[in-house]
């Protein structure tokens, strides 16, 4: 018989010799001719079945001064046996994918490093490897790899690569996503995960190259379509976007001989004169392997780099780009974007990740630098702050907690039932207000000690968490416009109460919130350095909470929901006992909030944004026709349609709207809509105060009361101001009453009446205003007011808010 040199030779394949029995009874017992051979083997590796139980192993030797050996071991039935693992050889590890479904995938060639690159993966990821080296991809069972996502890692070899190659391949047949780690030159040829890193690669730096991977996969698989896996340029909004799906980088634009771009190192918009793009070191800034560029240009191996040519290929790409607009830069938050096509998907910036979904598919991590869309979207600080435990924006909260969150709400002490349900919905509708068209505001509204700092400290606060935005009420416009910059985040605002700066201060955000409610094509324009202007979008939902409500304009009140929590003085002993009770009920509720419920709301009204965006509609469709206010729809119905949101996906019905809206009153929302402009104005003049002489001495009273005092005198009372005294001073004014007409005439140029319209809402033409009134009037000439003479307007008695006669709903 030939003797068999068992250094020289391959186990003869399975297939060839006895079958394969499983389970393999394990420990394994090495063949006495391989440890009389070889002897104790360095390492041995098992390869399991999806059950836990042992399919064969994988036996290795490393003796001094000779190669390495390698033996597969398998069952025969009767005892273990040196031979091949057949046609349909299992994957490494294949408990562990059983186990996790859909988990990451590290394929890694050889068992040795598949077990070191342990070290390296981020967590949840699962590492396998083949059966056989290079040259047996094909015999392998890669069908198991179904519903996961794939990242290969070859040896840094010609043959790993080609193997690598042909697992893609493989995976790609069985519509497994997959993506191949390109290997910097800066690793020595033949290194793999289980050699030492080489100088200055760190751990993290692995880590993160292999979570870019896998956001290349994930893309490559859900994202590209057949254009843009022909790297062909594509064309959004006029605007060329001249990159593929597999390139490194991308060309944002150009502005004033700066050329601006991303790289999917960074993540960044950079900006790189001419000069430092024709230089090498301004191109390894933007990918620093040179062996791409050498690609790029098709230079062989181990020629140079003609880097100017390299610099001026990026320079034209971003002048295809167009011109460089800031203004397309979306911060954190959800936003809805457009693919090629002109379909909607939504698109969640967390930070430093960017997540994207469409309509009745999952969610999937895409790399901000190969993103297709006319947007830019960088790496920032995280929306959600990674408190070591990760943060998952995939795990949705359920219809369950959502409903939770609404019977929650329903404890505190509100002035209407419906208030919960409003609150509840700005919740919801706020984690994804850049992707709505229009964003309702609410204010929280009562007494001091009603609950409102529960409401938005303890309980709003632990829904939305690091969501939100928390500004002090002693923050300014334009410290919350720079703060908030290119997100889409909700603002909680706590207002400070008793600064003498509050109104204008408060006047300021409130105009900030009023831009912000719709999506228009007006931009906030502040001046800047240099004499530039910068402009802004703002697409945040407000929660205002405060003991006054600042809102006085109509267009402010149809914007923003005010919430009101009932005085404890209003409430009968018994219904302080139920209250109380409920209030230590939500005590004890709030603790129960789950730490992560902020990004599991944020996972769920993001999946559920297109049902969301339908119910608005219809909700505002059943307002409008049965409160005949298409304002009052856009207000309400965003809200009710966020608040439904959080306990159920599907579609509402229009029938099942209008039962909800029957069985609550909406009049404080509805009775807004009718105020007009000038009948507001003349609210502010009759509820302003002015000093004037009573028998007590100079004290402080309203025009209004001033003039109904003189309009409608008392026979039986002796007044407090005497009327001489109350005409001398409404004419310094600008007010004279005119009895043979009654009504009262209004000064237009009259220094004391401007300072009082100063406050008002309109301040800026106020005279303008006042003359929409239908039945006003203009003076022939000018007339005499206290020490000054003006021109005036005339409003007859009936128009004014002190007259009996006075018509409430503003409608003349």
């Amino acid at each position: 018989m030939r003797k068999i040199d068992l250094t020289k030779v391959e186990a003869i394949d399975v297939t060839k010799g006895d079958p394969i029995v499983t389970p393999m009874p394990e420990p394994v017992i090495i063949p006495d001719v391989l440890t009389r051979t070889l002897g104790e083997p360095e390492n041995l590796w098992y390869y399991r079945l999806p059950d836990g139980t042992a399919y064969g192993a994988v036996v290795r030797w490393s003796p001094e001064g000779k190669r390495k050996e390698i033996r597969p071991i398998v069952w025969n039935g009767k005892k273990h046996i040196t031979s091949g693992f057949g046609e349909s050889r299992p994957l490494y590890n294949g408990d562990l994918l059983a186990a996790a479904p859909i988990a990451p995938v590290l394929i890694v060639e050889g068992e040795k490093a598949a077990n070191a690159a342990q070290e390296f993966i981020p967590e949840g990821w699962v590492v396998t490897t083949w059966q056989g080296g290079a040259q047996a991809t094909d015999k392998t069972d890669w069908s198991v790899l179904a519903g996961h996502t794939c990242v290969v890692w070859p040896d840094n070899d010609s043959a790993g690569i080609l193997a690598g190659e042909a697992i893609r391949l493989h995976l790609s047949k069985i519509k497994v996503p997959s993506t191949l780690v390109a290997i910097s030159s800066s690793f020595p040829d033949g290194w793999d995960l289980a050699d030492d890193l080489p100088p200055k690669v760190t751990k993290p730096m692995i880590n993160q190259l292999l979570r870019r991977a896998l956001r290349d996969a994930s893309v490559m698989d859900q994202l590209a379509t057949p254009e843009v896996e022909q790297a062909e340029a594509i064309s959004v909004d006029g605007n060329n976007l001249d990159f593929s799906i597999n390139s490194r980088w991308r060309p944002i634009g150009y502005d004033q001989q700066i050329y601006y771009l991303m790289n999917d190192s960074a993540e960044q918009i950079w900006g790189f004169t001419a000069a430092k793009l024709m230089s090498e070191a301004g191109m390894r800034e933007i990918v620093e392997d040179t062996d791409y560029w050498r690609e790029e240009q098709g230079v062989a191996g181990g020629k140079k780099v003609n880097w100017t040519e390299a610099g001026a290929n990026v320079m034209t790409s971003c002048v295809r780009a167009g011109v460089y607009n800031p203004d397309r830069i979306r911060g954190r938050g959800v936003w809805i974007d457009k693919d090629s096509k002109g379909t909607d998907r939504v698109i969640l910036h967390a930070g430093e990740e960017l997540y994207l979904t469409r309509e009745a598919e999952s969610t999937i991590t895409v790399p901000f630098a190969r993103v297709r869309s006319r947007w830019y979207y960088t790496r920032t600080r995280p929306i959600i702050t990674d408190e070591g435990d990760g943060v998952d924006y995939m795990t949705q909260a359920t219809d369950a907690e959502g409903l939770e969150i609404r019977e929650m709400l329903k404890l505190l002490r509100w002035q209407s039932p419906v208030h919960a349900d409003l609150l509840a919905g700005w919740i919801a509708t706020a984690m994804v207000c850049g992707a709505l068209p229009w964003r309702t505001h609410c204010w929280v509204t009562g007494n001091q000690g009603s609950g409102k700092s529960t409401v938005v400290d303890k309980l709003v606060g632990a829904l939305l968490g690091d969501v939100a935005l928390y500004p002090l009420g002693t923050t300014t416009e334009a410290g919350l416009r720079q703060a908030i910059g290119s997100d889409a985040r909700p603002v909680i605002f706590d207002e400070s109460e008793g600064d003498k700066h509050k109104e204008e201060r408060r006047q300021a955000i409130i105009q900030l919130m009023r831009q912000s409610s719709s999506d228009t094509r007006g931009l906030i324009m502040k001046g800047g350095a240099n004499h530039e202007s910068k402009s802004f979008t703002m697409r945040s939902a407000f929660l205002m909470s405060s003991i006054g409500v600042g809102l006085k304009e109509a267009a402010d009140l149809t914007r923003t929901a005010v919430l009101t929590l009932k005085p404890s003085e209003a409430c009968s002993v018994s219904e302080m006992k139920q209250m109380e009770e409920q209030f230590q009920k939500l005590q004890s509720s709030i603790l129960t909030i789950r730490r992560d419920m902020p990004q599991r709301l944020l996972a769920r009204q993001m999946a559920n944004i297109w049902a969301l965006k339908k119910n608005i509609e219809t909700f505002k469709e059943v307002i409008a026709t049965s409160m005949a206010n298409r304002r009052i729809g856009d207000q309400l119905g965003t809200l009710l349609a966020g608040a439904y949101s959080l306990s159920s996906k599907r579609a509402i019905t229009r029938g099942a709207c209008q039962k909800y809206l029957d069985s609550y009153d909406w009049s404080e929302f509805t009775s807004v809509t009718t105020v007009r402009e000038d009948i507001a104005l003349m609210h502010h003049i009759c509820g302003s105060l002015i000093k004037v002489e009573t028998r007590n001495g100079t004290q402080d009273r309203a025009i209004g009361e001033l003039l109904h005092s003189l309009l409608f005198p008392n026979p039986t009372e002796d007044p407090d101001v005497y009327p001489p005294k109350a005409v001398a001073t409404l004419s310094r004014y600008g007010l004279r009453i005119d009895e043979s007409r009654m009504g009262v005439w209004i000064a237009t140029n009259v220094a004391t009446l401007n300072r009082v319209m100063g406050s008002s809402v309109y301040s800026e033409g106020w005279q303008k205003v006042l003359a929409r009134n239908p039945s006003c009037r203009k003076s022939d000439k000018a007339q005499r007011f206290g020490g000054e003479v003006s021109r005036a307007i005339y409003l007859p008695l009936a128009e004014w808010p002190i007259s009996e006669r006075f018509k409430e709903d503003g409608e003349g």
